[in-house]
């Protein structure tokens, strides 16, 4: 299993202060990175952290509430100016794509890079990510808002055997698949 490394960019409340930043966390697993939510000034706390824009893979926006997502038109117009071509997907309730299909249409019509958008069913839990190493699955939370949590999940992989140690310890071959 790989290390997860979580950037906490910002963990405070709806009102920013010098102190803390409204909600962002990437999560970074095997040269990928993840955002959980887009806060306003999120960018910035990116690269404070030292945090490239180049290997986010996906955005998931866990609330429509400000504090959780008024950063993302921002990170997403840098992201076109700075000339991403890979596509970029968002996970958020559906109640955020017609607000930002209307900012996107205003402010960033000339992308060189595809946004695609996914709607998070924030009543039922459900896998809505998924690749050859990793899982992220919707979990409902109670809140003011219809609100998701995100379960990130590294898939398990099969135990690497080495030839060598096999020789070495002398180990046959009949009980090479019986290894844990």
């Amino acid at each position: 299993m790989e290390p997860f490394k979580i950037h906490i960019l910002g963990c405070g409340s709806a009102l920013p202060t010098l102190r803390h930043n409204p909600s962002a966390q990437v999560v970074e697993i095997r040269e990928k990175q993840f955002l959980v939510d887009c806060g306003e000034g999120t960018q910035l706390q990116m690269r404070r952290s030292k945090i490239g824009f180049n290997r986010l893979c996906a955005v998931f926006i866990s609330h429509i509430h400000g504090d959780h997502c008024f950063g993302l038109i921002g990170m997403l117009s840098s992201f076109g100016l700075l000339g991403r071509t890979m596509p970029l997907a968002i996970y958020a309730p559906k109640e955020l794509k017609p607000v930002l299909d209307m900012l996107l249409e205003t402010f960033c019509n000339d992308f060189d890079y595809e946004i695609q958008f996914h709607a998070v069913d924030t009543k039922k839990r459900a896998v809505i990510y998924e690749d050859r190493s990793l899982t992220v699955e919707s979990i409902p939370l109670k809140h003011r808002e219809p609100c998701a949590g995100f379960l990130f999940r590294e898939k398990p992989t099969l135990p690497h055997i080495r030839r060598d140690m096999i020789d070495f310890y002398s180990i046959p071959v009949s009980q090479i698949n019986n290894i844990k």
